[in-house]
């Protein structure tokens, strides 16, 4: 027989052992989640194939220049300098509404940071990789190579210009032209130059559900078929030396550095250099027709090779027309608009696209109006930012960490929201139209406050 007191034993060593089971397959249930949880997955591996997952490569010291900065360059291409720090580019960090984007809880900071501050050098921290796979979760080891004041030029001349031979391991210029002979190594390519704007404005990408990266300029671009590249229109052609005229070296072909975009730039400071660095609007007002029932109103895209809008899903054209009686007074009113239109919540995704693509036209009709109007007042305005969504970003500055916070604050003040850029008025008895030069609307729009 087996006694109560061996039995006892058994079913105590019985239970010890399921414990210990127990315990151990807790451990190691715990040690793979941790293992799978920690563990460091490379940024290619996240993001096959995309250009904007990682900055390009810390720069060294380009022989005969030093630290690629934009400043340095501009020793020695002083107008180009000078055009680039009027630009959007100069100021794709310091952008207000960046900041306050960058700020939000939601977002991948340095995935934003890639493309505007685009190489290594500007970044304090180096990312090796993404625990378990997670942009939120970036791992990150301090840069020997940072440059606080490169971090500042926002775009600068190296996003482009500057790049790591495979071989020596120095840095080397790439140049678009040739036939100089600089101070610096250089590589003339001048296709890379040209393609190089389609990393960051030519990229469509769900990272969630309510984050979406949605630029197609590129790919508008080429569905034209055009011979027009990005610096057509964004860089126009100059001839002048490119270089400071105490080096003496011959007067050439270039392009202005200004990158103008839509007219709407980042301070106010810089609206009397739109026109000066090539701005003129995408679209055109191709004709006002008024008959007995109807009002026409028809915009063409004519001179954008994509589409207009582009870029940023929340800009937009908001175009006015007004009616006007014999003493100049408003007594009809009319508005339209011409974007995208997004749904932000739950789920980001376009609900509607009114935009012009290239060599297309946009046509408004109304219905003509019993008043005794004698002529119309036709405004095309471009907003960037509505003032709904400026007004959200005030409220929520909190996020935002100084020196930028105090500006977000001030954002009616220091942001232009948009830009007007076409102005016409027509008489209706003599169906001729008076267009507002662009030089004044540059001067109204450096006054304008919000959208």
């Amino acid at each position: 027989m087996v006694s109560r007191s061996e039995t006892s034993v058994g079913n105590w060593k019985l239970k010890r052992n399921i414990y210990i089971s127990f315990f151990l397959f807790l451990v190691l249930g715990i040690s793979i989640y941790l293992y799978r949880n920690q563990r460091e997955i490379a940024i290619e591996q996240v993001f096959p194939g995309k250009v904007w997952a990682k900055p390009i490569e810390n720069l060294p010291n380009l022989k005969g220049v030093g630290a690629p900065t934009a400043k340095n360059c501009g020793s020695c291409h002083t107008e180009i300098y000078e055009e680039w720090k009027r630009s959007t580019h100069a100021n794709a960090l310091s952008d207000i509404q960046f900041q306050s984007e960058l700020a939000k809880p939601s977002s991948p900071k340095w995935i934003c940071l890639n493309c505007h501050i685009p190489v290594q050098n500007q970044r304090e921290t180096i990312i090796t990789g993404l625990k378990n796979g997670d942009y939120f979760r970036p791992v990150e080891i301090p840069n020997p190579s940072f440059n606080a004041e490169m971090k500042a030029e926002g775009v600068t001349c190296a996003t482009c210009h500057v790049r790591v031979d495979s071989e020596s391991k120095e840095s080397y210029v790439i140049g678009a032209l040739g036939g100089t002979s600089p101070p610096h190594p250089v590589k003339i390519d001048r296709k890379q130059l040209q393609e190089r704007c389609y990393d960051c404005h030519n990229e469509t990408y769900t990272l969630n559900e309510s984050l979406v990266c949605s630029f197609q300029t590129g790919t508008e671009l080429l569905s034209t078929k055009s011979n027009e590249s990005c610096s057509s229109c964004h860089q126009p052609e100059v001839r002048r030396s490119i270089v400071k005229p105490s080096l003496h070296k011959p007067i050439r072909k270039s392009h202005k550095h200004g990158f103008i975009g839509a007219g709407v730039p980042k301070t106010f400071d810089l609206y009397p250099d739109q026109i000066r660095l090539g701005y003129k609007p995408g679209i055109v007002l191709t004709e006002i027709k008024v008959e007995k029932n109807t009002i026409e109103v028809q915009i063409g895209n004519i001179n954008a090779n994509h589409h207009v809008t582009t870029g940023d899903p929340e800009r937009f054209y908001r175009l006015l027309l007004v009616g006007l009686d014999r003493d100049g007074h408003s007594i009809f009113n009319a508005e339209t608009t011409i974007g995208q239109e997004w749904s932000w919540s739950p789920v980001a995704k376009k609900v509607g696209d009114t935009r012009i693509p290239f060599g297309e036209k946009f046509v408004w009709k109304l219905k003509q109006s019993d008043l005794p109007i004698v002529s119309f007042k036709f405004q095309a305005i471009h907003v960037r930012l509505k003032n709904i969504t400026s007004d959200y970003m005030i409220q929520s500055s909190g996020y935002v960490s100084s020196p930028y916070r105090e500006k977000v604050e001030k954002m009616k003040d220091l942001y232009p929201h948009s830009s007007l850029v076409i102005e016409s008025l027509y008489h209706i008895n003599s169906k001729s139209r008076k267009d507002t030069p662009l030089e004044e609307l540059f001067k109204r729009n450096q006054l304008r406050k919000g959208e």
